[in-house]
């Protein structure tokens, strides 16, 4: 069963600020599955929640919110991936010369 879960809950399992979350609506990277009521009242379903973890996990491994949307976007993840490991090792390199 897929149920609907509210910005409070959303933010509390993923371990995300209200702001971020938010942030992520505006940029339309990960957008309510649906609006309740006059108030417009953001919900979100598994399928949302299943892809918030991912960004989060693509964020903490360093990659930026438009490397992110680029995956999503069907860009093959191990060249993101690889991009991103290719920059890590580099400033790694420059840091240990300074």
């Amino acid at each position: 069963m897929n149920s609907l879960k509210s910005v409070k809950e959303v933010c509390e399992i993923a371990g995300i600020t209200r702001k971020t979350l938010f942030y992520y609506d505006r940029i339309s990277l990960l957008e309510p599955t649906v609006r309740i009521g006059v108030q417009k009242i953001k919900m979100y379903d598994d399928c949302a929640m299943d892809k918030l973890l991912k960004i989060r996990r693509y964020r903490e491994a360093g990659l930026s919110v438009s490397q992110i949307r680029s995956i999503f976007a069907g860009t093959d993840e191990k060249v993101i991936l690889q991009e991103v490991m290719d920059r890590l090792c580099a400033e790694k390199s420059h840091a240990e010369y300074q």
